[in-house]
């Protein structure tokens, strides 16, 4: 058995070199800096930037953790603000219950004539669908920088990019430092133990016998040894309707539930009449995902390794308490409490499915 404790130590340790960058101003007086977005276009803007727009539903965590606060976020999604103000980050930052939400739709769609009035410095937006989402404030003349999370890579590219936007490059740096370090240690210990990879499916959402799944390998799963079994069935979408059956065809190891979606519970798929026969619940190992978005390289490291620790639970024995304490130091300068890290690990949610008390309760 080989321990993850390198990472954390080494985490603990930058938590004290960036609380220095934390307070940190923009770093240079007004100037011009170019940025590049998951397009490869090039964007001018004059620093500093005193007011930013992100519309997709992950992105704010990552500013708000580059930037030490919301300050400069002038507008967010909807649902985005929901999903923060149901959860610790809106515990720690409660003013996101004032940032604006009416310059976008929850689909996407922008709302031109108010982001016009509101005349942010840029518009974070999704790559995706740029004919619905993107053109229409291009051609307005607003200012706008794509992301894309379908790949790591995008996703330290949009670090990098937010960390250029508000000034802070070293900050940004640290916590793509920090995402290679956790990949790294993790990928040692699975080449040393030689093990076949645990296959999972990922739901997102369900209605009785149809399920929304998560179909393409997403680099998470990846750098925690996992693999996807709708992946293997041929998917290659973001998300894919199936039936119960497919579930039954692929009898996954592990069933993970989507922690955005606060209507399923691990006990919904456990005392599923039809899936019963799954391995995964007849083991117990259904699990509701940590309130810790992993489509990002500013704290899904902490996803990282619970994806690990879920799926070998006898190769990885990192205090996870302690790595989410010491992780929301380094990302947002905040103390949790133990009721707050219960409900960032989904304790409730997950009490009884298996080993998950013993291993990540008090």
């Amino acid at each position: 058995m080989r321990r993850i404790s390198s990472s954390w130590s080494w985490l603990s340790a930058a938590i004290l070199a960036l609380s220095v960058f934390a307070g940190w101003p923009g770093s240079a007086a007004a100037d011009e800096v170019v940025i590049k977005d998951s397009r490869g276009q090039d964007i001018k803007l004059n620093r500093p930037v005193g007011s930013v727009a992100i519309f997709p539903l992950p992105i704010p965590e990552a500013m708000i953790a580059i930037d030490g606060g919301t300050s400069r976020l002038t507008a967010i999604n909807p649902r985005a603000q929901s999903a923060l103000m149901k959860g610790v980050i809106g515990q720690l930052f409660p003013e996101i219950a004032t940032i604006r939400t009416d310059l976008v739709a929850p689909n996407f769609i922008p709302n031109v004539e108010e982001i016009l009035k509101a005349g942010p410095d840029i518009v974070v937006q999704w790559q995706a669908k740029g004919d619905e989402r993107v053109a229409p404030m291009e051609n307005a003349g607003i200012k706008v920088a794509t992301v894309s999370t379908e790949s790591r890579e995008t996703r330290r590219g949009y670090v990098t990019m937010l960390g250029e936007i508000l000034g802070k490059p070293d900050r940004a740096q640290a916590f793509l430092d920090w995402d290679d370090k956790t990949v790294a240690d993790i990928s040692a210990v699975l080449s040393a133990a030689g093990r076949k990879k645990p296959r999972i499916a990922f739901i997102d959402s369900m209605n009785d016998n149809e399920f929304v799944v998560f179909g393409r390998e997403e680099a998470y799963f990846t750098a925690s040894g996992l693999v996807n079994a709708a992946t293997e069935a041929g998917f290659t979408d973001g998300s894919v309707k199936v039936g119960a059956e497919s579930l039954l065809q692929w009898n996954p190891d592990i069933i993970l539930v989507n922690y955005y979606n606060d209507t399923i519970k691990p006990a919904d798929i456990l005392q599923h009449p039809v899936l019963a026969s799954l391995d995964a619940v007849k083991k117990g190992r259904v699990y509701k995902t940590p309130a810790i978005d992993p489509a990002t390289a500013a704290g899904g490291e902490l996803a990282y390794q619970w994806l690990a620790e879920i799926g070998y639970p006898d190769l990885f024995k990192t205090d996870m308490r302690k790595a989410v304490s010491d992780g929301f130091k380094l990302l947002y300068g905040k103390e949790l409490t133990a009721g707050q890290i219960d409900q960032l690990l989904q304790m409730d949610w997950n009490g009884k499915s298996a080993g998950y008390a013993e291993t990540f309760g008090k």
